[in-house]
């Protein structure tokens, strides 16, 4: 939780009378390093956490900041910056193209109620906007449950920007071996809440899963009724046998989720689609499968398929 970790590290510094500078981005251009809801957090004390962008540019932004909190003034500004050596633009640093606008905003004790209100709606999935603008940083209740990044800009006095925080981004691995864990173990580093769903309960790499937020065993014919469908759903079919990858499919294809993936060679998938399609599934639902599953990077190992997988994932969670 990248978003949490940022805004408990303000929460934190301020609550210690240590003012914070936060840079976030609110738009791009292609070619940008930095992109929406990018942002980075300076504190008085010198400590500083998140990214806009990286390089030279953000070192710059680091160092700006600290002469910012040093002269102890409060700061909203909106600035765009180019990545290129163009005359008569603010350039900055970096010449990989594009462009990015940056909000910076001055953070004190002042903000505590502000910042942690903020930080909860993330900590407790509590689906909110976060809203910057020309007037400051407010939150406010939202219930859609799709990503979104909303940038207004009139004038430097007259902009807004909206973006959705507190989603939780759903992974359910069915099957609990070895892939199953090295899935579990990559994707809660990036952020998803990881479910697995195995039907052996005596499993001892489902018992010794410590990277989960949730195990469920049951029979794979009742899947169905544990999967959280929405556009922040992905699902991941690592079983033990064809049969199971078959009943898991059965389970979830009408679901609407995000992605569905299944592991196994392509001799393997035929039978399964064709047996699929014998089971009354529909030949067009089945085109929304990723399978075999993952990037083609020749992997092998389970560590290797698992990267392959969260590559897939990632790609298509960003595009």
């Amino acid at each position: 939780m990248k978003e949490f970790h940022l805004w408990n590290f303000i929460h934190h510094h301020i609550s210690k009378n240590n003012s914070v500078i936060l840079t976030a981005v609110v738009d791009h251009e292609d070619g940008s390093p930095g992109k929406e809801g990018f942002k980075m957090a300076v504190s008085a004390s010198g400590d500083y956490m998140g990214s806009v962008g990286g390089g030279v540019m953000e070192y710059d932004l680091i160092k700006r900041s600290e002469e910012l909190l040093r002269s102890k003034a409060h700061v909203n500004l909106i600035e765009k910056i180019y990545h290129s050596k163009k005359k008569n633009v603010a350039k900055s640093g970096l010449i990989c193209s594009g462009s990015q606008t940056n909000f910076t905003f001055s953070l004190d004790k002042n903000d505590i109620k502000l910042v942690k209100s903020i930080r909860d709606y993330i900590a407790e999935y509590k689906t909110g906007k976060l809203c910057f603008s020309d007037k400051g940083i407010k939150i406010i209740k939202n219930k859609k449950n799709n990503l979104t990044y909303v940038f207004s800009f009139r004038n430097d006095d007259d902009w807004d920007y909206e973006e959705t925080i507190g989603l939780k981004n759903y992974l359910y691995v069915i099957g609990g071996g070895h892939v199953g864990i090295a899935v579990s173990k990559l994707m809660s580093e990036l952020d998803f809440h990881v479910t697995v769903y195995d039907d052996r309960k005596d499993l001892m790499g489902l018992k010794n899963n410590i990277f989960v937020n949730k195990i469920i065993t049951g029979k794979f014919s009742d899947l169905g009724k544990h999967v959280t469908e929405g556009n922040q759903t992905y699902i991941v079919i690592v079983t033990k046998s064809m049969i199971s990858d078959k009943e898991s499919l059965l389970q979830v294809i009408n679901k609407n989720v995000r992605y569905i993936g299944i592991m196994g060679t392509k001799v393997k998938i035929k039978k399964i689609f064709n047996e699929t399609v014998k089971a009354g599934v529909r030949k067009e639902l089945l085109k929304k499968v990723h399978a075999p599953i993952g990037i083609d990077i020749s992997s092998d190992t389970p560590e290797e398929i698992a990267v392959s997988i969260a590559a897939e994932i990632i790609k298509l969670k960003n595009s």
